[in-house]
């Protein structure tokens, strides 16, 4: 039984032409609020360690995105909409990288995808991110099956193999017999396994090898070994605290010979101290490199933060840019970054000017330079 009174036929039509109202006001905020998405910030994801062992270099990535948002932003942001950063802190751990891929595929907000820091925590993410089709920017990434997980799987990183080719050949000019020590992790194997086979291509005997721990507090039972071999240089195959760790025991022990190992960071530097000068290492950067362009963003990064560039900065900085030129060339879309990404050149402070391969998804022709600690800092060979 109906209970509602009839409704004559005026007052009908004058309830269905508020609700065509309604709904035309309804589609028309619902225009306004795409129109508004159009228009509004672009967002790229960032998977990398802001506490944990690593969380270093999170700390030297953030100055360097925070350089390049604001020039990106001064200048325009992608056509004229604002870049932000939304940052997950994964220390790191592979374990944490996946959860974190599949929250950046299911938030559309993020068009791409910049990260991990090591190459394994990287890895194990990348099959979300190519089923997501989301662009994951490994710019850190130097293990060279990085970019096998699919289309979608990018960096501009030299590669392990060629890093290590390097230095065996700038190793090769100082000594023929080496005592190596490299980290316990599949990073470490993979490097000593690449610095062997240049290094006996290149007429290097390796006296004396060993793994150390990468939270190791005293490694000198280790090193004396080593310099009981009568090595003519050592050699570490590992990051910045570590090899600070070294090349300090090192000297503690008795061995004044060359060193090459640790990284062109501030924290390498101010750990290791008097211990590691003469240092050499593979690097992309030097501060005192003489190039216009380059001393133009020394002065700016010096300038708002106090203290001079190296890699993991201009690494982060120029990462960001990159994914940003993409974005205007492509479109600020998922789409739109790998389509850039494919057909356009780039210039970084690091590589220079570059295009990528489009079989290995890496830069082509670019190496490491040849980098020695000279009072405190690391500048070119050459």
């Amino acid at each position: 039984m109906n209970t509602h009174p009839a409704v004559p036929g005026r007052t009908r039509r004058l309830v269905a032409g508020m609700v065509a109202s309604v709904s035309l006001l309804g589609l028309t905020a619902a225009c306004s609020d795409s129109e508004a998405a159009t228009a509004g910030t672009v967002y790229f994801g960032v998977s990398g360690p802001k506490t944990g062992p690593s969380a270093e270099y999170g700390r030297l990535w953030q100055q360097g995105f925070d350089l390049a948002l604001e020039e990106i932003n001064q200048n325009g942001g992608i056509d004229g909409r604002k870049v932000e950063l939304k940052w997950e802190d994964s220390q790191s751990d592979p374990k944490q990288t996946v959860p974190i891929a599949t929250k950046f595929v299911d938030d559309q907000s993020v068009i791409a995808e910049l990260g991990d820091f090591s190459s394994p925590a990287s890895i194990a993410a990348s099959p979300v991110y190519n089923r997501g089709k989301l662009v994951q920017y490994g710019f850190t990434n130097s293990a060279v099956e990085f970019t096998n997980g699919g289309e979608y799987s990018w960096s501009p990183s030299i590669t392990l193999d060629v890093f290590q080719e390097r230095n065996a050949e700038w190793v090769s000019r100082k000594a023929k017999k080496v005592s190596v020590v490299y980290l316990e992790t599949d990073w470490g194997k993979q490097a000593f396994k690449y610095f062997s086979q240049f290094a006996a291509e290149k007429g290097i005997e390796i006296v004396y090898s060993s793994p150390i721990l990468p939270d190791s507090t005293d490694v000198k039972p280790i090193l004396i070994k080593g310099r009981e071999a009568a090595p003519e240089a050592f050699v570490h195959l590992g990051y910045g605290p570590d090899g600070a760790l070294v090349v300090k025991q090192l000297r503690d022990v008795g061995f004044d010979k060359q060193f090459f190992g640790g990284q062109n960071t501030p924290q390498f530097i101010k750990l290791a101290g008097p211990a590691a000068e003469g240092d050499i290492v593979n690097g992309i950067f030097s501060p005192a490199d003489a190039d216009p362009r380059i001393q133009d963003f020394v002065g700016k990064f010096r300038a708002k933060f106090g203290v001079d560039p190296g890699d993991f900065n201009v690494y982060a900085y120029d990462a960001l840019k990159v994914l940003v030129d993409a974005a205007n060339h492509g479109g600020a879309t998922r789409e739109g970054v790998l389509k850039g990404l494919k057909e356009s050149e780039f210039s970084g402070i690091g590589l220079g000017e570059f295009a990528f391969d489009q079989q290995s998804r890496r830069p082509d022709g670019v190496a490491p330079r040849e980098l020695v600690l000279q009072n405190g800092k690391f500048v070119p060979t050459t």
